[in-house]
Order: C-alpha cells, then structure tokens, then sequence
C-alpha cells in the first residue's frame, strides 16, 4: 500500500487532487507573505504533484546498496515518486522502509531525520547520472574533520540547552555560529552541484522543513492550508527524531548564504576596532545602545538580510544581534558559576528564591525584534528591539508615523498649510541618502537634475499608489487607475486562481517621500573617472546601457511601504543604483555574470550593491514607567529626541575619487559642467534679434578629428521659409570652450542676428577625417546638456549638404 493511501482512505486519487488544487492558490498568496521568496509558492504545488505520483507506487524490495541506505528505492521510476527537485530545493515523501534480501525476511528500517537528509544530500549530487551512481565521497576523505564540524555542532546546541527551562528557552538561531560553516564555493553552471554540508550544518541553518503524515486525521487534507498546518522547520535538536512513511520533507540542501554577515562584529560600536588597535579586528556596527530602554541602533552593512530566510536561519541581522547577546550572556553565567563554586555554598531552596530565580531568569531571556525593516542590500541606520517593550513602542511609533503624515498631506492639499506644522502625533522621522541614474533620454541632463532640484527647492510631496499585489517588483502608479474594480481587472494572474481577484481603490496603499536635497551630480560615461566611477558602482558589466549619470540625493520618508524609494524613483524615470528590479542595473542572468559568481547568494550579490542608505534617524526617546499589573515596563513617549545620523555610505569614496579626479582631466575630456553650460545656454536664449548680414551660416560645419557637435532647429517666420537644421562640431580651441553648449554659441548668436529663432536639439561627437581622396564623418554619442541628437538624421544632413560620407551609431551608452 503506498504511503499515502493510509491517510485517503475516504478520497478518491481524483478527489483529493481537485481537492488540493482548489488550495494551492491561497496557500501560495500566504506563505509567499511569509517567507518573501519569489518561489516559495511552488513549494506546495511540488509536494502536492509528489503526492499524487506515489498513489501507485508499492514499497521498493530491492538488495541494499552499498551507496545508499537499505531503504533506498533503487529502480528510477520509484525514485521519481519519492522525491521531486526545484532548482536548489528537494521534495520528499519518505517511502516504506521495508527492505529484504535474498534468504531473508523483509526488515523495517528505523529512520531518522539525518537519514532522510543524508539520502537527499545522496541524490542531489548524483541526479545528473543515468547510469550507475557513483558518490562524490569528498566528505568521507576527512572523516576527522567531518567529526570535528558535527562535535562543535553538537556542543553549541547542548550549551543553549544547558540554560533553557521551562520558562527560559534559548531561540535555535542563536545558538550555532555560521561562520564556522563551509563557505559557498564557486559554481561551474552546473545546477546539481551541492555544497559541502552535512545533515547536521543543514538543521544548524535551518534548510530543513518537515511535515508528518499524521499532522492531520486520515480524512483531512494535510496540504490544504485552510486547516491551518504548515511544515515546521526541523533544528539540530530533530536530527534523530524518527520518522515515518509518508512524512514530507522539504530540504534546502543548496542554501542561500549571506557571508557577509560574518566581515563585522555585532557587538562592537563603530570606530572601537580602531580604537583597540587589534590586527585582524572586525569593524563594528553599534552606532548607540540603550539596555535599559531595550534598543540597540546598528549601521546594518549592505547584502545581509535583517530576519531570517526561508533557508537561512543564521545569517542575517536578527540572529547575528541575538548570538552576540547570547555570548554575553554566556560570559555572565560563567562568572557567576565560578563565583558559586569559589564560596562553595549550596543555593537557597526557599520558595521566594525560588520565585527570584525563575523571574530573574525571564528577564535575562534573549529577545531580539527587527521592528524596523530595511532590503538586504540596503544600508543605514536599523532599530534592533531587546525588550518586547520597546518593541511594541517603536512599532507604534512607525503606524502612527504613517497614518499622521497621510492625513496632514491630504490637509496641505486642501491648502490647510497649518495642519502640517501644528501636529505632534509623529514621533519618529527618517531620512534616507541614495544615488539615482540619470537615464539617457530625449530631455537634456541638466533639465532631469533640474527637476529633482525643483522637488527639493520647493519641498513638495512626491505621491503614488502601490498596486496591491505580492509580486516582484511592486508597481507604483501616479494615481488609481480607472477601472481597477471591475472583474476584468485580475492582479495576481500567475497564481492561476479560478476565481478573479478583484481589489477595490482602497487597498492601493498611498506612498508619500519627500526630496530634502541634490548633493552631488556625476557622469559615468565620457572620460577615464566617469568610467572609473561606473566600475566602481556596478562592476565591469552591470551599469545599463542607458545611464549616463548619477545624482546623490536625501530623501525624507513619510510613509513606509514595501520597495517604496526604489519603486517611486523607479516611477520618475530615476531608478537607484544597483536596483536590478527596477531597472538601476543588469540583471545577473548573463553568462559572464555567470562565471563570477559564488554560491546561489552571488547571483543576488555580484549586480545588487544597491545604492540605498537610511542616513538619518530620529525618535521620541520612550520614558519607561513601571507598572505593577503589567510584566514589563510601559514605555511611554517623553518630550526628548534620540536622533542619529551617518555622514557616510559606501559610495561616497568613489563620488570624491571621481571629483579629485575630474579636476585634472585635460580639455579634450571633459564631459559636463551643469553650472557652466547653464551659463551658456541662458545667454544664448537671452540674446536680442539684431540686424546684420544676411549670408546663411553653413548648414554643415565639421573639423577634423573626435569633436562634440550640436544640431541646431532654426525657424523665421517673417522670411517665410522651411524649417532648417545646421550641423557643427568644434574642437575646444575653437569654439572657446569645453562643452556642447560652447560649440553651439557662436552659431546661435549668428541665426539670432539673422532674424531666426534658434535652439539647439541634440548633440553627440563626430569623427571627422579628409584626405585628398576621401572625406568621411561618423555620428554617435549624445550631450549631458542637450540630449542625444538624431544621427541617423544628422548623417543625412552631412551627406546632403556636402561631399563628406557619413556614417553613424544609435547605440545608448557612447559618448
């Protein structure tokens, strides 16, 4: 009987189907939520499709192996039926764990969680083979150092166990240290290759789930989550739990890693490691601590996410605090032991100690909260909470934050300007520093830095509506669009749900952010430090095609939603650096990328230094007032701020690297001066029609070798003619200056004393090369201050209006 049919005596193979599809969609909508995992929703499709194919599958009666456990169903189809692959992710439904041998009688099998690991660690590696397997034994070549990994283990899980009772229990994830773990190592494209971990690294991680056949009665669907039954994730205190058949796993036997978590001390604050002089010390992340209050306030470094993954446990911020915690704590225990055994006392045993200790032991519990979210791959100031207290105060703060700065920005659009200023409710504020790309486009540069300027100046509030769905990346829209409640209207159409999802203009949540100010502009394409500078930020091939530079700008958050500055900039035509989502970067899918990546976290890594910091924070300091009815203290808001703030992210660097650099750079490389070609430009426009002479300047003026041109539109109504266009390119000597707006001047001012109205519309460069017999021009490039000119037109111009052969290159990027 197969494993399954015990548990659907009263289902039919087709009605426990339909059954469980009909679930999958809200189960995917709920631990998408849960677990903030692209995939996680496939999870239960595939447990569900395991499921049903081991209907007819009989228990396996093959010799044991000497690769694998007696119990491993050694012919391919019945493999197949018990366990299924997802890229790094395998699904297992544990056969019957019966076996025989020839003159023998069949023997039951006792299986642990370890085997059941162990088996998928097996297959995993050789999943690839058709033919007889043969086992990558690398693990079995260091039996002395596989013992030594698994003792240490052992030892961190049995030292929290030592300190948890009843009343005190030591949370899994901060007992084990990852950077003792196998390190990812570099993949060569081949998706069957499995880390060196072993069972028990996995449990220590957290990249095993289990789900028993008997969490539900035989008439109850254990994957239909509307029972409220989701597999639990297994810690090294299972790993020799037994296990039956049926049960399922789910094992991460290719884990995400975040080792960057293990580059900084988490107890250390900013600076100390400088300060102890210590070669080989860790720089830390403290930027204030409050015991008391129950806060700790970190510069969280970028790549490390703030709570646990759905396969990652250990690394991140969470765990990382509450392990340095747990440490102290340790080192405090120890103390006191050694004090106890010094006096040689036996302890109180009256009932009111008794009392004492056991509160005092809650109160030493290690409570770690991330109240406060930010990206992995965002930086900045983070709230870690060591007390539920404060906890529940800083989330307060956040809601009324939010709901506060809603309502006084629809008061300043009914042009209450009072309301905003009078209100007190809000008592928490922060800031965040960011690069954005300047996308090449028809505007000039100068006019998009000047639209983020206007924002800043003006401090008026940036608005959009996020679309309500749990997909990746978030849509940000300028207003609700017309019609979002009709049935048509479907969002979450990959989850294939039978039944149209229908959200009213309510559940478009309302995202508000402020630009306080424009700190620094660069360009990134053009010279030898813009390269640098691009190199710097994205890597050899991550900055798109498209970007042509980058303003540094601080932005104030009113509300807190879901990707809210990276989609609203997003929104603008501005995406932040690195942003891969959005549009701030290549994504890493690219064989080169490829090649340079290490472990599945490099994938993520390699193209996501995402330019992204939390800069500034301030809050209301909460006054704890003791209150006897409640456990902990009640903290209350005070009248004093806490503010803190970073004068530094890890790009800025580069941004002085690129100014000192810039200031050297030699006539024939220079790219952009806002201030200068803004000059220019305003007293080109600003110039009076005079009378003069009447002789057309040419409309095609080029000189030899790379040079900027410009493509100037001239109109004169009163002459009555068609529209013309000039063409001129100059060297710096020639035209007196650096930049594209120098070599439009002189021609400007010419077809102004003409009578016409000039402007220019586009630029770029032209190689330009005559001989005796030969005269050719190539078009390319665009301008900082003019915007990429037309150049297919402008060869034609070239070619029409002269002998010259031209040729030329849309291509985005070139300058």
């Amino acid at each position: 009987m197969s494993p399954f049919q015990n548990s659907l005596q009263s289902n039919t193979k087709s009605q426990r189907f339909d059954s469980v599809q009909s679930s999958i969609h809200r189960e995917c909508r709920s631990f998408l939520k849960s677990t903030e995992s692209p995939s996680d929703g496939n999870y239960y499709q595939s447990a569900v499709s395991l499921a049903q194919r081991s209907f007819s599958t009989e228990s396996n009666a093959n010799p044991p192996s000497q690769f694998f456990p007696k119990w491993w169903p050694r012919d391919a189809t019945s493999v197949q039926n018990y366990i299924a692959f997802s890229d790094h992710i395998a699904h297992v439904i544990v056969p019957n764990v019966t076996y025989s041998s020839s003159g023998e009688d069949s023997k039951i099998v006792q299986l642990n969680c370890e085997d059941v690991i162990q088996w998928v660690l097996k297959a995993a590696k050789n999943r690839s083979n058709d033919s007889h397997v043969e086992l990558l034994h690398k693990q079995q070549n260091n039996i002395t150092e596989i013992d030594n990994r698994r003792y240490r283990i052992e030892q961190e899980w049995m030292e929290g166990e030592s300190v948890s009772t009843p009343t005190c229990i030591l949370d899994p994830a901060y007992r084990h240290n990852p950077s003792f773990l196998p390190p990812p190592r570099h993949k060569n494209h081949e998706s069957h290759n499995v880390p060196d971990l072993i069972p028990i690294e996995l449990l220590a991680l957290g990249s095993v789930w289990h789900l028993p056949l008997s969490a539900t009665s035989s008439t109850i669907d254990r994957f239909d989550p509307s029972h409220g039954i989701k597999p639990s994730r297994l810690t090294v205190g299972d790993w020799n739990k037994t296990v039956h058949s049926g049960d399922y796993f789910r094992v991460h036997f290719d884990p995400r890693r975040f080792v960057e978590t293990h580059r900084w001390n988490w107890g250390c604050s900013i600076g100390e490691d400088v300060a102890l002089d210590v070669d080989g010390a860790k720089p830390g992340v403290i930027v204030a601590r409050d015991d008391d209050a129950g806060y700790i306030i970190i510069d969280k470094p970028p790549h490390v996410p703030v709570h646990a993954r759905v396969d990652n446990l250990l690394e991140n911020v969470a765990s990382s605090v509450g392990r340095m915690l747990w440490m102290e704590r340790k080192e405090a225990l120890d103390v006191a032991t050694d004090m106890d055994s010094s006096t040689k006392q036996k302890p109180p045993t009256s009932r009111a100690t008794t009392e004492s200790n056991r509160k005092q032991k809650t109160e030493q519990l290690v409570y770690v909260a991330t109240p406060q979210r930010l990206d992995q791959n965002t930086s900045g100031l983070l709230v870690v909470a060591t007390k539920k207290s404060f906890a529940a105060y800083f989330a307060k703060l956040l809601r009324m934050k939010t709901n506060d700065q809603l309502y006084n920005c629809r008061n300043e659009d009914k042009e209450d300007k009072t309301a905003f200023k009078s209100s007190t409710s809000c008592g928490i504020h922060k800031k965040y520093r960011c690069l954005v790309c300047i996308m090449q486009s028809p505007r000039p540069m100068i006019d998009e830095v000047e639209t983020l300027k206007k924002y800043a100046r003006e401090g008026s509030v940036i608005r959009h509506y996020l679309e309500p769905s749990i997909k990746a990346p978030k849509s940000f829209y300028p207003a609700i669009p017309e019609g979002v409640e009709r049935p048509e209207y479907v969002l979450c159409s990959f989850l294939q749900s039978s039944s149209p999802v229908i959200f009213s203009p309510k559940a478009w949540a309302e995202c508000l952010l402020r630009i306080a100010t424009v700190i620094n502009v660069c360009t990134v394409v053009g010279n030898r430090p813009s390269d640098k500078l691009a190199n710097a930020l994205w890597g050899e091939f991550g900055k798109p095609n498209e970007c042509i530079g980058v303003a540094e700008v601080e932005v104030e958050l009113l509300t807190g939603r879901t990707h809210q500055i990276r989609g609203q900039f997003a929104a603008l035509g501005c995406p932040l650096v690195g942003d891969v989502q959005y549009g701030g970067a290549i994504p890493s899918t690219s064989a080169i990328r490829k090649e340079k990546r290490v472990g599945r976290a490099g994938s993520f890594l390699v193209s996501e230094s995402l330019a992204l910091q939390c800069s500034a924070l301030e809050f209301l300091d909460p006054f704890s007032k003791p209150d006897s009815d409640t456990r902990y203290d009640t903290p209350r808001r005070s009248y004093e701020w806490n503010s803190f703030r970073l004068q530094h992210a890890f790009w800025t660097p580069f941004l002085k690297q690129y100014e000192a650099e810039t200031s050297k750079l030699s006539p024939l490389e220079a790219t952009l001066s806002l201030a200068e070609e803004a000059r220019v430009c305003k007293r080109s426009e600003q110039l009076l029609i005079r009378s003069g002479d009447s002789t057309l300047p040419p409309r095609v003026s080029l000189s030899r070798g790379s040079n900027k041109y410009v493509v100037i539109r001239a109109n004169n109504d009163s002459l009555e003619c068609d529209e013309l266009l000039f063409v001129k390119s100059a060297s710096p000597e020639e035209c007196g200056g650096l930049y594209h707006a120098n070599v439009a001047e002189e021609l400007l001012r010419q077809l102004n004393d003409l009578g016409f109205t000039a402007s220019v519309v586009g630029g770029g460069r032209i190689d330009y090369m005559k001989t005796d017999d030969l005269s050719h021009a190539h078009v390319y490039g665009f301008s900082y201050a003019f915007g990429k000119g037309n150049h297919e037109m402008v060869a034609s111009i070239i070619e029409t209006n002269s002998d010259t052969v031209a040729t030329f290159d849309n291509s985005d990027g070139i300058y």
